[in-house]
């Protein structure tokens, strides 16, 4: 940094090493863990904090009615990312005086008071299970004292799924449950029964199986429902409807897992935008740069600036292109490393598109040190394509751009002298989608957290879909991805 000039610029490969590392997002945590602990030494916290292998691990809550299935999907997902189930038989486990309290009230009947559960549950998240493979609290809380007790003893969950499904079906479903006596393990007559004969005869029904008592459950838990999402906070939690399929159930589950809160870590957007020709990449730059105030790079217009400005690198460029023939990569790269070099591009951030067209650009862009943090591929059907562009004319006195459904010329004179450029012949439109098609799938490997946009649709409504995916941290690949 030169200090001679102000105010001082933080170099971009700062922050882009920053973000690649999630240094924003260590530091976020580390704070958060430091202040809900308060312990006597905050540095030694800190550094213990630090020599964890990992400290980003799942923290998950299930609450939902009986019947609802909660057991079911929880046991899925840990089959699949291995995080650690915390439910009542786990938290009887313990060893404590709390915990002989949690039994105590549960063989009376009886709601366990917020400070024991919150007790408790904190004693079992310490444990190294917890700490390293994350950890799934399951029926719990059920009450509101209990959710604000669990916040009070530092147990904050990043992610709360709340299972809902009518009384009916609860019912239904209640009443069909049966037990495996040996291994513990439930079972039901209709939707999951048992896989041997052995296990059929001796599977039983669960204590106090009763519809009059499932009945005093539910009216407990709709009483005390709302205090609890009262209780949590509105950007972790997702209601799931638990009368479907249990695979439908547990995929909506796992989806909603892998999202990521939103972070107030700083970020400069790089966003690379990918599609055919016509399926709108201009169009929704545009829009980016307009209400972001990200810059708006286009390699065709970078090419013309250059040419037209007489530059070294341009004046190469006009040499192949005079004669007809493809721009080599390198030199495309470089007008193009030399654009987002620039002030504006490393502080505002920047939109890119019409390139890269193939994986070997995508590399050598990477490789510049100018990697996207967003990638989007906008999708369209080819039909719509050629609606859009083969009827697409110009105005050959004003220079005017209008298209014959969507904008059409105001008067029929001007309609009879529009042109169709050569370009925007079916025929050269068909070729366009041709030759992407041929590249795409080789850059969304490339691109492996690229996300995809139905771009066959309102020019706003795509903005909208766009922006909604930008504004947010990018999705977990997979729960075991994080662990």
């Amino acid at each position: 940094m030169d200090e001679t000039k102000r105010p001082l610029k933080i170099p971009p490969e700062f922050t882009m090493y920053a973000e690649k590392n999630e240094l924003f997002s260590l530091y976020e945590r580390m704070i958060q863990e430091v202040i809900v602990s308060q312990p006597a030494d905050p540095l030694e916290q800190m550094i213990n904090f630090l020599h964890r292998e990992n400290d980003d691990v799942p923290q998950i809550v299930i609450v939902g009615p009986p019947a609802s299935g909660k057991g079911s999907v929880a046991r899925m997902v840990s089959k699949e990312s291995g995080i650690h189930i915390i439910d009542t038989a786990d938290l009887l486990a313990v060893d404590s005086e709390q915990a002989r309290q949690v039994k105590q009230c549960l063989d009376g009947d009886e709601d366990i008071p917020g400070d024991i559960l919150g007790a408790v549950v904190k004693e079992r998240v310490s444990k190294k299970d917890c700490s390293d493979q994350g950890w799934m609290l399951v029926g719990y809380p059920k009450t509101r004292d209990q959710a604000l007790a669990l916040q009070r003893h530092g147990i904050f969950a990043k992610h709360v799924v709340f299972m809902e499904a009518p009384d009916m079906v609860l019912v239904e479903r209640y009443m069909g449950k049966r037990v495996d006596p040996e291994t513990g393990d439930i079972y039901h007559l209709t939707f999951e029964p048992p896989e041997t004969p052995d296990v059929t005869r001796r599977i039983k029904p669960i204590e106090n199986q009763t519809e009059k008592h499932l009945r005093k459950l539910l009216l407990h838990y709709h009483r005390n429902i709302e205090g609890i999402r009262a209780a949590v906070s509105k950007g972790t939690t997702k209601v799931i409807n638990a009368d479907q399929p249990k695979t439908d159930v547990h995929a909506q589950v796992s989806h909603f897992l892998c999202q990521q809160a939103r972070s107030v870590a700083p970020q400069c957007p790089r966003v690379i935008l990918q599609g055919p020709r016509g399926s709108g990449k201009s169009t929704q730059a545009a829009l980016l740069a307009a209400k972001y105030g990200l810059v708006n790079v286009s390699v065709v217009d970078l090419i013309k600036q250059a040419i037209a400005d007489n530059s070294k690198v341009g004046n190469m460029m006009s040499t192949y292109i005079d004669k007809k023939m493809m721009v080599p990569d390198n030199i495309v790269l470089k007008c193009l490393v030399e654009r987002l070099s620039k002030l504006d591009c490393a502080t505002k951030g920047w939109v890119l598109r019409g390139y890269p067209r193939s994986r070997h650009q995508a590399e050598a862009l990477s490789e510049a040190g100018y990697a996207p943090n967003r990638v989007y591929f906008l999708e369209c059907p080819t039909d719509t394509i050629v609606e859009r562009l083969s009827l697409r004319r110009t105005d050959p006195v004003t220079g005017g751009q209008y298209h014959l459904i969507y904008n059409p010329p105001p008067s029929l004179e001007m309609k009879r002298r529009l042109k169709t450029h050569h370009k925007d012949a079916e025929s050269a439109v068909d070729e366009d989608v041709l030759s992407y098609d041929s590249q795409v799938e080789e850059l969304v490997d490339y691109y492996s957290t690229s996300q995809t946009v139905n771009a066959d649709q309102d020019p706003h409504t795509v903005f909208e879909s766009i922006e909604s995916l930008l504004v947010k941290p990018l999705p977990k690949q997979s729960l075991r991805a994080t662990l």
